[in-house]
């Protein structure tokens, strides 16, 4: 059986998703970091490149990351 602390703990969790399931209405920025990162994209770009020069399937595996939590987030 589980232990009482871990009832508690799902109980909590889920009260805090109904009190809090209001939608959410973000909207993707590309220029999200120019002030606090100005560096960000291009280091982005140059640690993509790094990885797939060495491992080419690495470029499959960041699209399907980014594709599965693009869906993710859409989804719930």
């Amino acid at each position: 059986m589980a232990s009482p602390n871990i009832i508690t703990l799902i109980f909590f969790l889920l009260i805090l998703c109904v009190i809090n399931n209001t939608p959410c209405e973000a909207q993707l920025s590309s220029t999200f970091y120019d002030a606090s990162c100005p560096n960000a994209l291009r280091t982005i770009r140059t640690s993509i490149r790094t990885a797939i020069s060495r491992e080419r399937r690495m470029a499959a595996s960041i699209v399907r990351l980014h594709f599965h939590d693009c869906f993710v987030q859409v989804l719930s």
